[in-house]
């Protein structure tokens, strides 16, 4: 890369940093760290305007403790994982095969739907995420899947198609931070194969620094990385998967964008109003006014008595009414004061945005279960007519989602051939067909297929398929051949006599 010959060039580079500040943004957010957004304001105050009008970059120092954080970016992200993949999809592909079986290991050890799990989550946080494989015989023999965030590649595409990246990730830090050492993995298509090769730089928080040697440090020695070619790779060993598109901050952009990229400001508004809630709680906690004389004014040895505020004890101001009391004023020596809490207007404020949130985000109240309070469980067409946001957000993600699962496995196979984990085999294709996450009524699904019986608009065989939509055809046929002999019907309908062998 370009980068790789300057000396203590800024880092990230300028024509990404753009980019990284909104990651930097996005997985603040994400965390729900409220001390990650503070740091993250506070160390960007005066850059950006619309970033200086935030609730959490106005807090002052003596502000942050009473500071409330409501997690709503993470909520979105881990709903958006669950709608895709709570429920594993189906991967169809022959298994008798050597080529079925490599797959079978390749996700029984990868943890293959968990990581999925993963990458979904990551991808509607920071606007997609990286499927990339790794060989390592001495850990496993299967490529090595990896979930690797936006934050941490750059991407070269080219007609919209992932053509070269640049990994990187923080190896070592020393000096309390201010000297760092950063691992790169560049990887790119040649004509006879894949090119892979690694460098260490040792610089500081903004810029690249001096390449050195991988030895010269024990984080990157024990790697024990080499450059290399896997020749007769057709790939990169690396999926791009976006999270949606289009990315309405960089029209025409290959990269997706993610979940709440255009909630941030009404995210920071809920933290406001959630903060603001529990203020309320605290200026409403009950205290008590008490005279002086009532106190115990005595003093620690050596020390001057002092009048301190701690709005957490009962009694804490010191009233000298003396000179009331003298006067014939008709004085309360102890008297309580207590606040109203507006809890209802509260309440109201932060639900309504709460669910203005997740609305532009892409998902349903009901997904959130912001509606319906019967406690009533739904399942079929009543819980999808009230997820129907959330469910056609998940439609269209699950397009990206289809696509990249059948190139990494493609890729795989190619990988574990190429690298001589495996000798070689016939490389196969697989389907996908992702699940709803959607509980099937039977009562449903039974009146359906009477529905279908009594108009004879379908075979046994698709009604029996209507109810069992996970058989195998050959489960789905011995099922048939069994309701046949039980009507008293030996031959299939339809089916004229001869022809039958």
């Amino acid at each position: 890369m370009a980068f790789f010959t300057n000396k203590d060039k800024d880092f990230p580079p300028e024509n990404w940093s753009y980019w990284y500040n909104k990651y930097a943004e996005w997985l603040a957010w994400y965390s729900g760290d409220p001390e990650r957004l503070l740091q993250f304001y506070c160390m960007n105050r005066g850059q950006f305007e619309t970033q200086d009008s935030r609730f959490w970059a106005r807090i002052e120092r003596e502000e942050r403790a009473t500071a409330v954080h409501l997690p709503a970016a993470g909520d979105i992200c881990s709903m958006s994982a669950d709608l895709l993949f709570a429920e594993a999809p189906k991967i169809r592909y022959d298994q008798k095969t050597t080529s079925g079986k490599r797959i079978n290991e390749f996700m029984r050890e990868n943890g293959f739907i968990s990581k999925l799990l993963e990458g979904a989550e990551i991808a509607a946080a920071v606007s997609g995420c990286f499927l990339k494989l790794d060989i390592d015989p001495d850990v496993v023999g299967v490529p090595i899947l990896s979930i690797i965030d936006t934050l941490h590649a750059f991407p070269t595409f080219k007609w919209g198609r992932l053509w070269s990246v640049l990994f990187w990730r923080v190896v070592k830090t020393e000096n309390n931070g201010s000297t760092v050492w950063r691992l790169f993995e560049d990887r790119e298509i040649i004509p006879n194969g894949l090119k892979i090769q690694f460098k260490l730089y040792r610089g500081t928080d903004a810029t690249l620094g001096s390449e050195v040697e991988l030895l010269s440090i024990d984080e990157t020695a024990m790697l024990g990385l080499k450059d290399g070619v896997l020749e007769g790779m057709k790939g990169l060993g690396v999926v791009y998967v976006p999270n949606k598109k289009p990315n309405k901050l960089d029209l025409g952009s290959p990269t997706g964008i993610n979940d709440f990229s255009v909630c941030i400001s009404l995210m920071d508004s809920l933290d406001f109003a959630w903060t603001s809630w529990m203020r309320d709680i605290e200026l409403g906690m009950g205290q008590l006014l008490i005279d002086e004389e009532l106190l115990d004014k005595r003093a620690p040895l050596g020390r001057v008595e002092e009048a301190t505020f701690s709005k957490f004890q009962k009694a804490f101001m010191r009233l000298n009414l003396s000179e009331w009391r003298l006067g014939g004023e008709n004085i309360k020596p102890i008297e309580n004061v207590q606040f109203d809490l507006r809890v209802e207007e509260h309440s109201k404020t932060c639900e309504r945005l709460f669910s203005e949130i997740i609305g532009r985000a892409g998902y349903s109240e009901k997904s959130f279960g912001l509606t319906d309070n019967t406690g009533r469980a739904e399942s079929g067409s009543a819980l999808r007519i009230r997820e129907r946001k959330s469910l056609l957000t998940r439609e269209k993600k699950s397009r990206y989602w289809q696509h990249a699962i059948w190139e990494l496995l493609y890729q795989m196979q190619l990988m574990d051939i190429s690298s001589n984990l495996s000798s070689s085999y016939e490389v196969q294709e697989v389907e996908i067909e992702l699940e709803d996450s959607i509980i099937i009524d039977p009562k449903e699904t039974s009146e359906t297929i009477r529905n279908i019986d009594q108009a004879r608009a379908a075979s046994t065989f698709v009604k029996v398929k209507l109810l069992h939509p996970e058989w195998e055809t050959e489960d789905i046929d011995a099922e048939v051949a069994t309701i046949l002999k039980e009507q008293g019907i030996s031959n299939p309908p339809f089916v004229d006599e001869d022809e039958i062998i």
